[in-house]
């Protein structure tokens, strides 16, 4: 079973990226709405992290269906997906938002990992203007062709039902869906801040000068954001206060359930 999916263009409707939802299918859908998103034409993709956090986690991994509305793996899924095969991974989930899942009954546990098991952990979109490649956390060396090598490396055992800990879905895990190498370049290069795990509180002037620190970068600040082998690149994974572009970036975890904020959702192609 291939972890690397490529997903053809949509000559019917719009096709639609969201960054982390965790658990907000709500919101989600409240913005779905307010675009007029037809599921029967229009598709959905999510960059992970689905679960956790928000009250409707089981809905929302219910949401999905592959079809109209797809998701890649996030590491809140591999974090669901350890607890469930060993109890050492339990703690790690559970501290970041997992309790839900350990309420739940052994049969329906299993029915939810089985499912996020079948999802691809990359996955790459033809928009019909070009590829658009969509993953949850880091794309190593700015290269694309590092994603699809390294989810080369991980299909076979993935697809065996190896865990988590198995040695090449460990290696490929560490980058594609935990590293923040893009991330922490931008928010240290680009907007002078040290760590993105921050509120808005804490750091209301940088983030107010946000976008216009981002629109200022040089070409030199911006060559880590060129990613190649691919026309554009979706991450989720890691905050930012707005949807941000950069290069050929699009960082798009932009919501933590506080008042005003939104999903990252944006459109990447039309009928």
């Amino acid at each position: 079973m291939s972890i690397y999916r490529k997903i053809s263009r949509n000559r019917s409707g719009r096709d639609f990226v969201v960054g982390d939802v965790h658990g907000h299918l709500q919101q989600l859908q409240n913005q779905l709405a307010a675009l007029a998103f037809d599921a029967t034409i229009d598709r959905l993709f999510c960059l992970g992290d689905v679960v956790d956090r928000g009250p409707d986690s089981v809905a929302m991994l219910d949401f999905i269906d592959q079809k109209a509305v797809f998701s890649i793996l996030g590491n809140h899924e591999a974090m669901m997906i350890a607890g469930f095969e060993s109890n050492a991974d339990v703690p790690l989930h559970f501290s970041n938002g997992g309790e839900w899942f350990y309420d739940l009954n052994r049969s329906e546990q299993s029915r939810l990992v089985d499912k996020v098991r079948q999802w691809p952990w990359a996955m790459e979109v033809d928009t019909g203007h070009g590829t658009a490649g969509l993953i949850h956390a880091d794309v190593p060396e700015s290269n694309w062709e590092m994603v699809q090598k390294l989810t080369k490396l991980a299909s076979q055992s993935w697809g065996e039902g190896a865990p988590m800990s198995e040695p090449y879905i460990a290696t490929a895990a560490q980058p594609l869906l935990w590293n923040r190498r893009l991330i922490r370049h931008l928010y240290r290069e680009i907007i002078g801040l040290e760590d993105g795990k921050t509120t808005k509180a804490e750091c209301a002037h940088e983030f107010q000068q946000w976008e216009s620190k981002v629109a200022g970068t040089s070409a030199q600040q911006r060559r880590p954001f060129h990613v190649t082998g691919v026309g554009s690149v979706y991450l989720g994974h890691s905050y930012v206060p707005v949807a941000t572009h950069i290069g050929n970036c699009h960082f798009l975890d932009s919501f933590r359930g506080e008042t005003g904020e939104e999903l990252g959702l944006t459109c990447i192609s039309g009928a």
